[in-house]
């Protein structure tokens, strides 16, 4: 016997937050989920508050790790034991600082998911604004190669970076004395034109909300991993420990010729960075920096692995 729908949430300390997600979970409309909380290796006594609270409590696992093993791996812990208790077909992942109304999980089982290996639902934040989407591109490889010049870029010395920025601005000038202010304007009101002519077709995406333009789109906080995708891999890249990991999926279904897609739902509401902030405490931005860069650096063999290869080592 197999499960729709299996819930994985990624536990770090703040247990107030796991409880809300999980009970949000626990209220669904709807039959055949299972819910999996993972304590990323918390070690603070929040483990066993979740123990306490949710004490026999039907189709609610919770699973301990002996130590942090970051969100990909974290996570595939989840997912494995999904997989392998209960069968289940696809995997909703969450950050534990999200809530969301009780329709969402049948809103997602109900959208088209052929050729698609991720779905993504409507997210918010606090205030009601639209999260703009982690992912939303043509291809990841042209990503990442922007990417790592950004993090190359930003991990450079002041001193190297005023004069990267220098040489720039004079190539810029001279380019401006030789007229491509005109090729400028005239490439931007192209690109205009393109927008336009594709408005009424961005404006009518289908219920799977896929684009001709960005077939990956995707929200980190929230999405369902399909049975399209489970055909194809065991779970989420292994090798990263904090950031990168919506460009990886992206990789993995670039590779098996699936797509991302978002899903007209009922709001997700992201509190955003309750874990991630009892994790990098002091020097926050410093600490993203070198996870950014390290999970960058760690995902560059993807490039020359094919979907099967992926399967077969990860």
């Amino acid at each position: 016997m197999s499960t729709r729908l299996a819930i994985i949430i990624l536990h770090y300390k703040n247990y107030q937050e796991t409880m809300a997600c999980a009970r949000c979970a626990l209220a669904q409309k709807g039959k055949d989920y299972e819910i999996i909380i993972v304590d990323n290796g918390s070690g603070d006594g929040s483990y066993e508050i979740l123990k306490q609270e949710f004490k026999n409590t039907p189709h609610l696992t919770i699973k301990k790790l002996k130590k942090n093993l970051g969100f990909a791996r974290g996570n595939n812990a989840g997912i494995r034991y999904a997989r392998t208790h209960f069968n289940a077909k696809n995997c909703f992942v969450c950050n534990s600082d999200v809530v969301f109304e009780d329709t969402l999980f049948e809103e997602l089982l109900a959208a088209p998911s052929e050729g698609i290996g991720c779905l993504s639902p409507v997210v918010y934040d606090t205030e009601g604004s639209p999260q703009p989407l982690s992912i939303n591109m043509k291809s990841p490889y042209k990503t990442i190669i922007f990417t790592l010049l950004y993090l190359i870029y930003k991990s450079l010395p002041q001193k190297l970076k005023r004069k990267l920025l220098l040489k720039t601005g004079k190539i810029l000038y001279l380019l401006i004395k030789k007229g491509i202010t005109g090729l400028t304007k005239l490439r931007a009101y192209l690109k205009k034109e393109k927008r336009q002519q594709h408005q009424e077709e961005i404006k009518e995406e289908t219920a799977n909300n896929t684009s001709a333009e960005n077939p990956f789109r995707m929200q980190g906080c929230a999405f369902m991993l399909t049975e399209e995708y489970f055909k194809n891999f065991r779970g989420l890249y292994p090798k990263t420990f904090l950031y990168g990991e919506e460009l990886n999926v992206s990789l993995y279904l670039k590779k098996a010729g699936l797509l991302a897609a978002t899903v007209n739902t009922s709001p997700v509401i992201h509190k955003g960075g309750q874990s991630s902030m009892k994790l990098l405490g002091e020097e926050e931005d410093k600490k993203r920096l070198m996870l950014a860069r390290r999970s960058l650096f760690h995902s560059l063999p993807l490039l020359f692995l094919s979907s099967k290869n992926i399967r077969r080592f990860y």
